[in-house]
């Protein structure tokens, strides 16, 4: 899955992230879902595939699965995270909702056949009484990788309707996916640390960008969530952050994120100095040694003593051996 998949969908797993992702996408803001009405749903199904005449499991994993319950209604939520563009996207969310249908359908059929409660034929083929529902599913897709996101949004999208095909589109049942990338969010919808995750990934590339949002959010980023703190080192690609960590923890398990970000941009600022001196150092001794080639190549060992000692008739024959 990858390091920054594996990171957001832990970070995911709170009841309370998890709600304000889907309120500040799905809902743009509003707060649809509360922490409270989540429950566990499956993460995982499991489907049987034919091989050669025999049966074997296939499984099948989502990122992070919520139930929503209120009032006694029930809808499953679920949050895939992508880093990496994925062509067949649709078709994999699509595979997904309907696994996740189909278990509903089986845990009906064996809760009637359980208490053999189905009176008619269709009822016992279908494995519900008319008056029964499913749960709906929602599958939202967060994309948040380097690259614009120029896959498929719907299986349509993925289907040839080329020539004589294009007669059957409008029969051809379509799947849209709720797509979000980080282009179309907007950090002020959501309310919980998620909120600045989402700020700095948006920043990533951009250092000045980043300092200035920290400074705006001051009083949040003085006293952050440890958690929260983590999950933004590793999505900005800033993980040296892990280093200034523990020598800017308050109290109440948070962390300065202001003070660790100032440490760690003055410590790269003097490492790149240094780098640059010892890269300036390297590149004047392998000129100079070029320099001294080029003297003894023409029998000129006074004037390479002189050079020795002498930066400005050093300079002066750089300029006569054509050498910047």
């Amino acid at each position: 899955m990858g390091e920054k998949n594996d990171a957001f969908c832990a970070y995911m797993e709170k009841k309370d992230i998890f709600a304000d992702f889907i309120n500040g996408t799905v809902f743009g803001g509003r707060k649809a879902v509360l922490p409270e009405e989540l429950e566990p749903a499956p993460e995982a199904y499991h489907a049987e595939k034919q091989n050669g005449g025999r049966s074997r499991r296939r499984g099948r994993y989502r990122d992070v699965a919520k139930k929503r319950c209120r009032e006694g209604s029930y809808c499953v939520l679920s949050v895939e995270n992508q880093n990496e563009l994925h062509y067949a996207m649709p078709a994999r969310c699509m595979e997904y909702d309907a696994l996740e249908y189909a278990g509903q359908l089986r845990k009906r059929r064996q809760h009637h056949r359980k208490k053999k409660d189905l009176k008619e034929s269709a009822q016992f083929l279908s494995g519900l009484a008319p008056e029964e529902k499913l749960d709906p599913v929602v599958t939202v897709v967060f994309y948040h990788g380097n690259k614009k996101w120029e896959a498929c949004r719907d299986l349509h999208g993925m289907l040839n309707f080329e020539g004589e095909n294009e007669m059957f589109r409008k029969y051809t049942a379509n799947y849209r996916m709720n797509l979000y990338t980080l282009e179309d969010l907007d950090e002020e919808h959501f309310t919980t640390g998620l909120r600045d995750v989402i700020a700095m990934m948006k920043r990533a590339g951009d250092k000045e960008a980043m300092k200035a949002y920290c400074r705006e959010n001051e009083e949040r980023f003085q006293e952050m969530e440890e958690e929260t703190y983590d999950v933004i080192g590793v999505m900005i690609n800033h993980r040296k952050l892990e280093r200034y960590k523990e020598k800017n923890r308050i109290e109440g398990g948070k962390v300065n994120m202001c003070k660790a970000l100032d440490e760690m941009m003055e410590d790269s600022r003097r490492d790149g100095r240094r780098d640059g001196i010892r890269i300036g150092e390297r590149n004047g001794e392998q000129k100079f040694a070029a320099l001294a080639g080029r003297l003894m190549a023409d029998s000129r060992t006074k004037d390479l003593e002189k050079a020795v000692n002498n930066e400005a008739f050093r300079r002066k024959l750089y300029r006569e051996y054509g050498m910047k």
